[in-house]
């Protein structure tokens, strides 16, 4: 998978501040007696969000939609038992997975139903969707999933702490530290919280930082190619921010970084943006308003990130496609990701989301995911990255415990490359 430029998801969140309300999608299609599963990890608001959708999109299809909700840490190993039986229509496959079902025959290609006028509504088709971000949902010149909810990860900080204590708004990574060590300890909280669970969270956080420090994980040709002196950076950074930490950041996944600044545990937080909608949610959070928002970077006139987004696919043996598909088309509209956005910290990966001004306006993560998206790596898709993400995340949890220094654990990440991918 190439490394790719997000600018027009950039551009796109820029423009969308002048443009015009987007259009409502209803359901496409009618299937009475048909009954649909749909695997996904649990986790407000998006599972009740889409739980409401699915009751809404029944009710005009005839067809009857039911969500298997499960954690996150065991929703691999259940899509990977169920798939072959058809028990799962529509599953939730995470970047890191798709390269594994798209080789192993787990995904139907999904071609022929975005080209089809009688699947969509009257106007919509491939090209209705962000290409860089469409273009993550397929391999071999083949579509496979729809993407949805467009993130990053991002810096959150509490502007009523920062004001107190005389501190200007963080504009680059060493703004960042410089910012929690000063705040570390100041009314009993830390100064930042962030990943350490090996659960993806670490090398998305990691994966971020090694944008902004000018390297990647792999060339265009899927070959390895991280630079170890930019790692080594960025793995400083990380180990720095963690001794800033509360107590136990090896079992903080993205939801325990959330739950942590949300209860008023830190000054600021490294973190996606769906995750830190909680620091906005009054019935998750005691610091609801104190929040602003910024993207890391490591000099300040160059914001980078990573492109986080959602595949929804078809399983392949799964005996009611066309309806499958409906319900997906449906979920990816901008008018269902409008619905979900205030609440999720997300933007829509259709362009029509972006044409409501009203929405836009009321998201303030967006200008920093604007930041971010503007020099931005997918998350990796390689068939064999969940298991580099495995050993990459086993080296970072040393480095943050101390037992390899910041330049070992580049290296060893490096040699992990080399060997899977090749140098």
């Amino acid at each position: 998978m190439n490394r790719i430029s997000i600018s027009v998801v950039a551009g796109l969140l820029l423009a969308a501040g002048v443009a015009t309300a987007a259009q409502a999608s209803d359901p496409v299609g009618k299937f009475p007696g048909v009954t649909l599963t749909l695997s996904r990890w649990a986790g407000d608001p998006w599972t009740s969000a889409q739980a409401k959708a699915g009751d809404a999109w029944s009710a005009a299809t005839g067809a009857k939609i039911t969500v298997d909700a499960i954690p996150y840490e065991n929703l691999h190993d259940k899509q990977v038992l169920e798939m072959s039986n058809g028990t799962y229509d529509i599953m939730y496959v995470h970047p890191s997975w798709f390269g594994e079902y798209v080789s192993s025959g787990a995904l139907l290609p999904i071609d022929d139903l975005l080209a089809d006028p009688n699947a969509n509504p009257p106007g919509f088709s491939k090209d209705s969707y962000l290409p860089s971000v469409l273009a993550q949902g397929a391999s071999g010149g083949k579509q496979y999933c729809l993407p949805d909810f467009v993130s990053s990860v991002v810096v959150a900080y509490r502007k009523d702490l920062f004001d107190a204590a005389g501190l200007a708004a963080p504009k680059t990574l060493d703004d960042v530290l410089d910012d929690a060590t000063k705040l570390n300890g100041q009314n009993g909280i830390s100064g930042i919280t962030l990943p350490g669970k090996k659960t993806g969270a670490v090398a998305d956080v990691l994966g971020s930082l090694l944008t902004a420090y000018g390297t990647w994980w792999y060339d265009k040709d899927g070959k390895s190619a991280m630079d170890v002196d930019a790692a080594t950076k960025a793995i400083t950074f990380y180990v720095a921010a963690a001794k800033l930490a509360p107590q136990g950041i090896l079992n903080f996944h993205f939801d325990e970084v959330a739950t942590a600044a949300a209860q008023g545990q830190a000054a600021m937080a490294i973190s996606t943006t769906p995750s830190l909608s909680w620091v906005e949610d009054p019935s998750k959070s005691k610091t609801v308003g104190k929040w602003a928002y910024a993207p890391l970077a490591v000099t300040a006139d160059k914001p980078s990130g990573e492109l986080i987004y959602w595949n929804w696919c078809i399983n392949a043996a799964s005996k009611n496609a066309k309806a499958a598909y409906s319900f997906l088309q449906y979920w990816t509209s901008a008018s269902q990701q409008a619905a979900v956005a205030k609440a999720a910290a997300t933007a829509g990966a259709t362009k029509d989301f972006y044409t409501d001004a009203s929405l836009v306006a009321s998201l303030p993560f967006l200008p920093a995911l604007q930041g971010a998206l503007q020099n931005a790596n997918a998350q990796p898709s390689l068939p064999n990255w969940s298991k580099i993400q495995d050993e990459i995340e086993l080296a970072m949890q040393d480095a943050i415990q101390g037992k390899t220094s910041p330049a070992d654990t580049a290296k060893k990440i490096r040699a992990t490359l080399d060997q899977e991918l090749g140098g």
